[in-house]
């Protein structure tokens, strides 16, 4: 019997994503996908379908899908007036349990998206001879769902399971379920973290075929070669393989497309606060009326005075942040870091938009307390003077590829090359060159060079770590909230929160699941 299924992929609102191709517009209803029939019958669905695959991935970044990790690590401390956001994560008590609701959310974001994937994949592979025209855009539009579907996985793996080599992760269920085909009445087991990781394999080399010829383009809006090489720079780092981790990180890095990483004032600004710079491998679109993405607000949470007689003299915007960063990782940064300059906004003073931003918390204005502000707000994303922490989406950044070389150099036993590489990052950021490689010197980089990009929890588990404490700045000491669970809390490497727990509802849906330990 014939079976019709609804594919919700392209059932959005209308909205141009990919602005320079004809795609401006999802239809209004959606596309039905018939089983035994053809997916899309001309170039204008296969775009609908192309965009539906595009939001999908889109929607996996910023917000909660790299805030919940990023304060449950040490880079964090939360204000006085955070009510409880992200608090189960944050203190990493019982309440960071199955039912979490920013887990949950990330989980069902990939899984809900992995679906959209498999069926297209499904869908081009049948495709009938009398669509065959259709062959290279669909084979593009093919090769980016087979990234996006590796790129889902590797979110899975590395929050839901072990990491690679470790001795858990040999053990039955210790990865995700490998869904690669949608069925709705499948209930999947958990497959082993090297299964989940051979088919991240496979995906890539699909990928990579399928893309071969679609160059590398500084913010490119689509995926491209240069975009595969550097996720399978990330595959190859985790699953220790050094050297072709490393190789394909410099691959990209020496990419004709040119991405450079910013130097100067100027550049992270047009970086990190117009979206117009040269570091992003991909960056997607985003528009005032439609983002299509989570927000990264709650280091800011700008507003305006209304009431306060001082700042309304002045004529300022405050921020409100849920979370301060720590002096634990400001103290990672050299006095003249650009980074330090130009993604944290010291006694008010923001560099990138040359603004005071006093703070306001428990009340009152503070201008000698440090937040984060990389992700301030594209002013082009905003329809008022209020920066609201909205920026164009980059999944992957140059600086990633930097250390991904540096790292698996060292590891690979080339310190020479890891030197190299890792001082040519820091040269670049102002930073004080390293005399030396270590594995503290490389954390310490990731730390810095990364935070707020959802790479902490991979990193603290690839490196074998836990963290002690989160040291508060001394400005904020009466803004935080205080005591064992917030500023003085410890996480040692074999905290079984770094595995995240599977949601509650698919446990209880799904009997073939096994928990994580612990929950």
């Amino acid at each position: 019997m014939k079976k019709t299924i609804n594919y919700i992929i392209a059932a959005f609102s209308a909205v141009a994503l990919v602005s320079s191709c004809n795609l401006d517009l999802f239809p209004n209803g959606s596309v039905s996908y018939d089983e035994e029939g053809a997916l899309f019958h001309n170039a204008t669905e296969l775009g609908y379908f192309e965009n539906g695959l595009y939001t999908s991935y889109r929607s996996g970044f910023y917000g909660s899908n790299a805030i919940t990790e990023e304060v449950m690590a040490d880079g964090f401390n939360a204000s006085a007036d955070f009510g409880n956001n992200y608090g189960g994560v944050h203190r990493v008590d019982s309440d960071m349990n199955p039912g979490e609701y920013n887990i949950r959310d990330f989980w069902a974001n990939r899984y809900s998206a992995i679906k959209n994937y498999n069926v297209f994949i499904k869908g081009v592979e049948k495709l009938p001879e009398e669509y065959k025209g259709l062959g290279p855009q669909a084979q593009k539009v093919k090769g980016a769902a087979y990234f996006f579907r590796a790129s889902a996985y590797l979110d899975l793996i590395r929050h839901f399971a072990p990491a690679y080599g470790s001795n858990s992760a040999t053990a039955e269920n210790s990865g995700v379920p490998l869904v690669l085909v949608y069925d709705q009445n499948e209930k999947p087991s958990r497959a082993t973290v090297q299964e989940v990781y051979d088919q991240i394999k496979k995906d890539l080399d699909s990928a990579a075929v399928n893309l071969a010829g679609v160059a590398g383009a500084k913010a490119s809006q689509k995926v491209t070669i240069d975009a595969v090489n550097a996720l399978y720079a990330r595959y190859y780092l985790d699953i220790r393989d050094f050297n072709n981790a490393a190789a394909k990180a410099t691959e990209v890095i020496n990419s004709k497309a040119g991405y450079a990483l910013s130097s100067s004032v100027k550049e992270f600004q047009n970086e990190y606060l117009n979206d117009a710079g040269t570091e992003a491998i991909m960056q997607l679109y985003a528009s005032k009326t439609e983002n299509g993405s989570g927000t990264n607000d709650v280091y800011t949470f700008m507003g305006s005075s209304k009431s306060d007689v001082k700042d309304n003299e002045n004529g300022r915007y405050f921020n409100k942040p849920y979370f301060f960063p720590s002096q634990k990782l400001l103290d990672l940064y050299d006095k003249d870091d650009l980074r330090l300059a130009c993604w944290f906004t010291v006694d008010g003073k923001n560099n990138l938009t040359g603004e005071i931003y006093p703070t306001y918390i428990i009340n009152s204005f503070h201008y000698d307390v440090t937040i984060f502000t990389k992700y301030l707000g594209n002013p082009e994303l905003t329809s008022s003077a209020v920066l609201n922490a909205r920026q164009k989406v980059k999944p992957i950044m140059i600086g990633e590829m930097y250390l991904i070389a540096a790292e698996a150099s060292y590891r690979g036993g080339d310190n020479e090359a890891a030197l190299t590489t890792l001082n040519a990052l820091q040269a670049k950021r102002g930073a004080t060159l390293s005399q030396a490689v270590s594995e503290t010197v490389l954390y310490n980089e990731w730390f810095k060079e990364t935070i707020g990009e959802g790479h902490r929890l991979a990193t603290i588990k690839r490196f074998g770590n836990g963290y002690s404490t989160r040291t508060a700045q001394p400005a904020a000491a009466n803004l935080i909230m205080d005591g064992d669970n917030y500023q003085h809390k410890s996480v040692n490497s074999s905290d079984y929160h770094l595995n995240w727990p599977i949601p509650t509802n698919d446990i209880q849906t799904n009997p073939n699941l096994v928990q994580n330990a612990g929950y």
